[in-house]
């Protein structure tokens, strides 16, 4: 195996670069081109075509970390919130056209893999993360390897737990922080606001991280997590959140790139050792109030 092409499609951006056989990313390669999440299709596949061909010629490889909703087997996008364009089309073709076999993971899958393979969760075979920001992502490991269900999505998806009056993601995310301090400023301003002292947006942070520390709390004890890391835009602010955990907890040490660093491990050493099927006992819980 020679060199791997590895992609981390964002709502935003697509970030991309190499990695050398042992999964290792190339740091100077890494690149960013627009995702075109709001156009048509032909300018998300023209975005493709530019990356192959400024670094796919010579891949034996190439690993795509995207979100979901997704069939990560056949490679076609089933997401109608973003991407909407793309909804049915399979994106493998631009790869197999060129001639390079191409696999896909849940963002959740990749971003838990960098932080185990180049973070803060390196040594902690056994272990959970949440991505936090528009929405509430979740993904945890057991004995080195993410937990997944039949369609290769997260085991125990988080954000649509039952949860109080609702979902957990109606209590900790973008929206909830927003709900919390009221008006329309955006999660950055109140952030802004809290640290210099506004007390209204200190609460509206502190009133999240209550509330992911109770759920991640009572979902740690029967997963068996030794370590958390925390993930995501509002990471970014993980100071006033105040979280509180049972365990050992960090801010991720790659905030824009652990995604490709998964995209990394998964391409170089394949899905069997990167990821596991979920012990059934552990897909059906939920937070207490």
């Amino acid at each position: 195996m020679g060199k791997l092409l590895v992609l981390d499609v964002g709502g935003t951006f697509i970030k991309y670069g190499t990695a050398d056989e042992k999964g290792c990313l190339l740091r100077d390669s890494v690149r960013q081109i627009p995702a075109h999440a709001q156009d048509d299709a032909g300018a998300f596949f023209e975005a493709l075509q530019t990356i192959l061909r400024e670094q796919g010629t010579d891949a034996d490889s190439a690993c795509v970390s995207i979100a979901g909703p997704f069939d990560f087997d056949k490679g076609i996008s089933l997401m109608k919130h973003k991407f909407a364009s793309l909804y049915g089309l399979s994106l493998r073709a631009p790869f197999e056209k060129r001639g390079v076999p191409v696999s896909f993971l849940h963002d959740s899958t990749a971003f838990m893999l960098g932080e185990y393979m180049d973070g803060t969760l390196q040594g902690a075979s056994n272990a959970c993360c949440v991505m936090l920001g528009t929405g509430l992502g979740f993904a945890w490991m057991k004995d080195g390897r993410v937990c997944v269900d039949e369609k290769q999505a997260p085991a125990l998806p988080l954000w649509n737990m039952p949860y109080r009056d609702g979902i957990a993601e109606d209590y900790v995310s973008a929206r909830a922080i927003q709900r919390y301090f009221g008006g329309s400023l955006t999660v950055r301003e109140i952030a802004g606001l809290a640290r210099s002292g506004d007390e209204r947006a200190v609460r509206a942070f502190r009133m999240a991280g209550e509330e992911l520390s109770n759920i991640v709390s009572q979902i740690i004890s029967h997963l068996g997590c030794e370590k958390f890391a925390l993930g995501g835009q509002i990471s970014k602010s993980a100071d006033l959140l105040q979280l509180r955990l049972p365990i050992p907890w960090a801010v991720t040490s790659h905030p824009e790139d652990a995604a490709l660093f998964g995209a990394c491990r998964y391409a170089a050493l394949g899905r069997n050792r990167c990821v596991r099927a979920a012990p059934l006992s552990c897909c059906s819980l939920k937070a207490k109030r």
